[in-house]
């Protein structure tokens, strides 16, 4: 009997790295480990030189050693890295891993330019309010918008990764090394809002006052850093409704009922 010959979706990369086994996949690419385990493969979904954009992010966040080639072939783009030998975080790991996170964006929000785009932040909050219009979120809109008019988030911007939740922080059990991946989205940015990312993404799996805790460890104790962290985590729950409400409109009222608690538990942790 014959056995079943494997489909070769990319024999040009094939022929370079061997098989190509799936391990991933997210919204805009999917990840393969090559034949020597060592390496993974990042195919991109679209066409928007995202694979290129990934590379030079990771190189200026200090993370070059792990870029090892980009290719444009067999009809997609595809960024080509070291593997890591971990797993996303869970509950469990969240402590552990602060140490390491507070390392990572400490060096990496030393690189500012230019200034914070509070034009793009407020076309966003009127996207938001037009959006969550029907919802009683006055309180957490407040929380952000009037720090904004007051002026108090105009502050230089610095080299942010801007999509730091839980499936993009691995990390390794017997070592505890933590790898932050998916770079696509870094950008120069406020390093609160990067710190309210982690936050909502990946702290709030831990229970209320333990996620609030572990993110006060992270945040400058200046009052000008507290400020704008408080008015990034209204922006981040926000975020988050405005996204369900656009992509998951099932999954919406039970995640309103998380993320408006979180968020009123979170702002009354830190008065304006």
């Amino acid at each position: 009997m014959c056995a079943v010959q494997r489909a070769i979706l990319f024999p040009t990369l094939e022929r370079l790295y061997g098989p190509l086994t799936p391990l991933d996949s997210g919204m805009q690419s999917r990840v393969y480990t090559d034949a020597s385990r060592e390496r993974v493969v990042k195919v991109y979904r679209n066409h928007l030189g995202e694979h290129r954009t990934e590379a030079a992010n990771m190189r200026r966040a200090g993370m070059g050693a792990w870029v090892l080639d980009v290719h444009e072939t067999d009809g997609v783009e595809a960024l080509v890295m070291r593997r890591f030998g971990g797993h996303p975080l869970l509950e469990a790991d969240v402590r552990r891993a602060l140490p390491a996170l507070r390392r990572i964006l400490s060096a990496l929000h030393q690189e500012r330019r230019g200034r914070v785009d509070l034009p793009r932040l407020r076309e966003r909050l009127k996207r938001f309010r037009s959006a969550l219009a029907p919802y009683p979120l006055d309180d957490v809109f407040a929380a952000i918008e009037e720090p904004l008019a007051l002026g108090a988030l105009d502050v230089p911007a610095a080299f942010c990764h801007l999509d730091l939740w839980q499936d993009n922080i691995l990390i390794n059990d017997e070592s505890g090394e933590v790898l932050v991946i998916d770079w696509t989205k870094a950008a120069w940015d406020d390093p609160m809002r990067d710190l309210a990312l982690l936050k909502t993404g990946t702290l709030d799996l831990l229970p209320r006052l333990e996620s609030m805790q572990a993110a006060l460890e992270l945040v400058p104790p200046d009052q000008s850093s507290r400020t704008r962290f408080r008015a990034y985590l209204a922006h981040s729950y926000l975020h988050d409704l405005y996204w369900f409400l656009m992509n998951e409109p099932y999954e919406f009222e039970a995640q309103r009922r998380v993320k408006v608690q979180r968020a009123r538990h979170a702002l009354a942790h830190l008065p304006g």
